[in-house]
This record gives structure tokens, C-alpha cells and sequence, in this order.
């Protein structure tokens, strides 16, 4: 009987302390407001500064693949000069947002080096390779090298054994979810014929789900294989997420900032969400400048190297954010002074990828 009493009270202390602690959490959040900054992030894969303009060609037409494949994945022969194309035009569209390079694509198609298209063969002559960039005045070609698609359908045994399970227990009419997953497999080459030189060749891989419910098992497999789309979209999104590894892109990226309770860093505050980053900043530094609590420095340091880097002055953030966690040695301080530190070093990679060196 004790120790059954000690239980329940150490039980209640357990729960009394999570709910203290889960109230403090929420507590301390309030003072944060989380905020959106946009980021340039230079490209992963470098190339030449001097190489501005490039020719997409596609080099990845298949001249064998078996009819068991076409069959298992629902594609038919005809849909591989598709596909490829439409992985090169999701790789043309995203680099057409981007300024790094004046990019055409070649309308003439070639079959793949390895003749089922699954892995990378012999690259270009370079005779071929001048050749091509010369008639397009390009200083480089981009080329698909293979490109393989297949649909499966997720745990098919599985599917059936719940619909037999569902008539079992008199639940004929029992909707069943039956899942496949579209797989894309592309080689991409970039040849520099000035200097004869392959600067890139890797894979890339990339999967997308697809769902389709029914009462009947049948139905759902039969509408999931016939759904062709699925190859088309995933070819598409495969290009363009390919593009992201060689162009510098700008993406959204969350950052905190410090509510202000009263006065100026409240002002600050409002000056920021109305996008005066410029008013923002003189506001934080007079706050830092004149109060006397390392409480408020810290809070004003920090939202002001937020107000530096928004502005784009990454140098003058990292001074700032290195006061911020001086004054009160907090932890959100230290890791923004990290991602400060990244978005620094990164600067001279993406002044190189630019041409601006």
C-alpha cells in the first residue's frame, strides 16, 4: 500500500514538472517571433566562372529495352524520347530563372551511349562536342547521358490480403488505399571543349508518391499503373531539381527575431514587419548604445544582426550577433552566429559562380 502511495505521488510529480516545464517553454517562445529571410546559397556544383553560356543536349534515348519493362512500369516504347524531354525542359525552366547562364536547348535527340540507357557509356568525341557548340555559339553542352523511369506499386500483398480481410469481416465495401512510387534515374555530363575537359558527371535519382483509394483492389492497381502521369511528372521535377545542384538560387529560410515588449524595441519591431530594415537597425543599435541591461543589449544585438543580414551586410551581422551572445551568452545567439559564419564563407563561392571575381 506505501509504495503504491509513493508511485502515485512521484507520478504526480512527474506530470506536475512536464506541464511547469511545457508552460515555461511556451512561455519563453512568446518573446520570439519567427520571421522569413531570403537567402542566395551558391550553386553545389561549380562551373567555370568563365562559361556563361550552355547548350542542353539530350544524349539519352534508349535503342534496346525489353517488353517486360514497358510492361511492368506501363510505359510504352514511344514514351522514352518523351520523357527525356520532359526532363530537360524541367531542367531548362528552372535555369531560365536564374542569371548564371544563357542556356539553349538542342530540338535534335541522340541515342544513349549504353544501350538500354540505365548507365553512363563512352562520353562525347570532342570533335562532336566543338562541333555542336560552334553551330550554337556556346561555350558549353550540358548533356543527359541515360534516363530510366519505373512505377511500382507499393506492398501489393498487402493490399490484397486487407481487401480479402475487409469481405472477411463483412466489410465488402471497405475502401482500400493502394500506394506506387515513380522513380526517375538520369546521368548528367557538363564538357568544357576549351579545355577538353568533363567538369561534371554523376547520377541523380529522384521518387515521388503516388495514392489511389476504391472499394475494389482491382480498380485502385488498374487506375494507379495506367496513371502515366506519374512518369511524366516525376521526369519533369527530376530535371528541375537537378538544375538546383549547378545554378545559385535564392531560397526562404526561417529566422528568429526578439518581440519587443515597449518603447524602441518595440518600434524596431513594427519597423521591420513593415520591411524598414534600414529604420529597424538605427533603432536596435540606440537601444544596445543607451541601455544599461545586458537583458535588453543582448535582444537588440541580436535583431540588429537580423537587420544586417536582411540587408545584406553579412559582415556587419556577424559583429553584431558576436555581441548579442557576449552580453548574455545565449544559445539562439551562438547558432545564428554560425549559420552568419556559413553565409560568409559561402559569399566567395558564390561571387566565383557569378563571375563577379
Amino acid at each position: 500500500m506505501y509504495t503504491r502511495f509513493l508511485l502515485i505521488i512521484t507520478t504526480m510529480k512527474t506530470k506536475l514538472f512536464s506541464t511547469l516545464a511545457l508552460a515555461l517553454l511556451i512561455s519563453s517562445c512568446k518573446g520570439i517571433r519567427n520571421m522569413r529571410v531570403e537567402v542566395k546559397r551558391p550553386a553545389l556544383i561549380t562551373v567555370a566562372q568563365d562559361i556563361q553560356t550552355i547548350a542542353i543536349v539530350n544524349r539519352a534515348l534508349p535503342t534496346q529495352k525489353s517488353n517486360l519493362e514497358g510492361a511492368l512500369t506501363g510505359e510504352k516504347p514511344s514514351q522514352d524520347k518523351e520523357l527525356t524531354q520532359e526532363c530537360l525542359r524541367g531542367l531548362n525552366d528552372l535555369l531560365l530563372t536564374s542569371n548564371r547562364f544563357e542556356v539553349q536547348r538542342i530540338e535534335q535527340t541522340y541515342n544513349a551511349a549504353d544501350e538500354k540507357s540505365l548507365s553512363f557509356g563512352a562520353p562525347l568525341s570532342w570533335e562532336f562536342v566543338d562541333s555542336i557548340c560552334q553551330v550554337n555559339n556556346v561555350q558549353a553542352l550540358l548533356v543527359l547521358e541515360f534516363f530510366d523511369t519505373d512505377f511500382n506499386i507499393l506492398n501489393p500483398g498487402a493490399t490484397a490480403a486487407n481487401a480479402v480481410g475487409n469481405v472477411l469481416n463483412g466489410n465488402p465495401n471497405a475502401t482500400v488505399e493502394v500506394r506506387g512510387t515513380a522513380t526517375a534515374r538520369a546521368g548528367f555530363r557538363v564538357y568544357d571543349p576549351k579545355k577538353k575537359t568533363i567538369l561534371y558527371e554523376d547520377r541523380f535519382t529522384y521518387k515521388k508518391t503516388w495514392t489511389q483509394r476504391s472499394n475494389n483492389p482491382v480498380e485502385a492497381m488498374s487506375k494507379l499503373i495506367k496513371k502515366n502521369d506519374a512518369l511524366f511528372d516525376v521526369s519533369y521535377i527530376t530535371g528541375k531539381q537537378f538544375a538546383k545542384n549547378i545554378v545559385p538560387l535564392y531560397y526562404w529560410e526561417h529566422r528568429d527575431m526578439y518581440k519587443g515588449k515597449k518603447g524602441d524595441m518595440q518600434r524596431g519591431e513594427r519597423q521591420a514587419l513593415a520591411k524598414d530594415w534600414e529604420g529597424a537597425v538605427q533603432t536596435w543599435t540606440e537601444v544596445y548604445e543607451r541601455s544599461a541591461k545586458s537583458k535588453i543589449r543582448a535582444k537588440a544585438a541580436f535583431n540588429a544582426a537580423l537587420g544586417y543580414e536582411v540587408l545584406g551586410n553579412l559582415t556587419e551581422a556577424q559583429k553584431w550577433i558576436q555581441r548579442a551572445y557576449i552580453e548574455k551568452g545565449k544559445n539562439e545567439a551562438l547558432e545564428y552566429s554560425n549559420i552568419i559564419d556559413k553565409r560568409i564563407r559561402e559569399q566567395e563561392k558564390l561571387k566565383y559562380q557569378e563571375g563577379q571575381e
